[in-house]
């Protein structure tokens, strides 16, 4: 018997928070009762495509998002559903996804899912657009997922989350992998040349929302304290972002004292070498890599922006932004001191972020769905 199909919408499947989940999750489903499929809105390769390959999906190319070359956009889309009608579920990820949503449902694909995965969006057109989407987006999804309850507030509205209308999907994880290692740690930090340096710790795209400029500030202001610290970061570049950041080390003298590691296939490992872990987002639906962070027993600090949804440990410190770099300096390294490390993947999986539970949940919803509209259909 042939595995139901669901087809799963993204820009592009690269290295980012959304696509992180969507691999997490598909890694762990019943690949013989359900499999993914994958329309993205980008030519260039994402770096799970071959993964996705080698799991049995399929992916699907479209022309990308552009107010201005909307026809190709909607006829890209519509040529994929048009040519398999056997999608009965379309969930999509995108920050603008109103209009795959309302060309699906112009088709007649009978279970519409809008997920929300960011409390904002960058104040550029696409926000005017998002804006646009607001109103209109519940004429055209059958069901609202969100990450956390200010990511749904902003994308559906504060009465539909208060009224159980949108789903809460947790963001869950490989919570084995990032359980705390001592031998990993010390392998890795070998690896990295860190001797007996403090390492501070992020993990993020190169993009607006991560705040990098404000992290190094604070970086300085805790190595201007302790000279025996590094700053450590991992994540995709986007942009020119990170060549800005790269040349602000500099102007600030802290290259020999800061690594930019990239984007890494093995942050789990990564982790373990780190010492604390800041994350000063200016905005975020509910960062993975916070509850990985807090998995492998790091202490943390964050923006308080951050959806209170996030703490799942006791480790973990909410800071304003509006406090200065050096306040926030001095938070971390009085964090620091005596801090006991431990592994706390058992504190995540109990508060219900282990990628097996959330799969589970997606699993039997897909599957329960699809066959309600095949009755449905065959009841016609």
């Amino acid at each position: 018997m042939e595995p139901i199909r669901v087809l799963q919408e993204d820009v592009i499947m690269g290295a980012g928070g959304i696509e992180a989940f969507l691999m997490n999750v598909y890694r762990h489903i019943d690949r013989e009762a359900l499999q993914f499929d994958f329309m993205v809105h980008r030519e260039e390769e994402g770096c799970y495509e071959e993964e996705i390959l080698n799991l049995g999906g399929k992916i699907y190319r479209t022309p990308k998002f552009n107010p201005f070359k909307m026809h190709a956009f909607r006829k890209g889309i519509e040529d994929v559903i048009t040519s398999h009608p056997e999608y009965k579920v379309i969930h999509c990820h995108t920050e603008l996804n109103l209009w795959p949503l309302k060309y699906a449902h112009k088709l007649g694909v009978p279970v519409r899912i809008a997920h929300r995965h960011n409390a904002k969006t960058v104040l550029n057109l696409k926000y005017f657009f998002f804006l646009y989407e607001r109103m209109f987006i519940k004429r055209h999804c059958t069901d609202m997922f969100m990450c956390s309850s200010p990511a749904g507030e902003w994308a559906y509205g504060k009465n539909a989350v208060e009224s159980g209308k949108v789903k809460l999907i947790k963001n869950g994880i490989e919570t084995e992998r990032f359980r705390f290692d001592q031998t990993v740690r010390e392998e890795v930090r070998r690896e990295l040349g860190l001797g007996n340096k403090t390492a501070i710790g992020h993990v993020g795209r190169f993009d607006v929302p991560k705040n990098h400029t404000f992290l190094i500030d604070i970086f300085e202001q805790i190595h201007r304290k302790n000279p025996n610290t590094v700053l450590v970061m991992a994540g995709e570049q986007q942009g020119p972002i990170m060549d800005n950041m790269k040349k602000k080390v500099e102007k600030l003298g802290l290259t020999d004292c800061v690594q930019f590691l990239g984007m890494r296939r093995d942050v789990n490992r990564i982790y373990q070498a780190m010492d604390m872990f800041i994350f000063p987002s200016l905005w975020e639906g509910l960062p993975l890599t916070v509850i990985e962070a807090q998995t492998s027993g790091l202490p943390v600090l964050m923006s308080d922006v951050i959806a209170g949804e996030t703490v799942v440990t006791p480790n973990v410190d909410p800071l304003s932004l509006d406090l200065g770099a050096e306040q926030w300096a001095d938070a971390a390294l009085k964090k620091l001191e005596g801090f006991d490390r431990r592994d706390c993947s058992g504190i995540v999986t109990d508060a219900g972020f282990d990628i097996r539970t959330t799969a589970a949940f997606l699993q039997e919803f897909y599957i329960e769905q699809t066959l309600k509209a095949r009755r449905a259909q065959q009841n016609k």
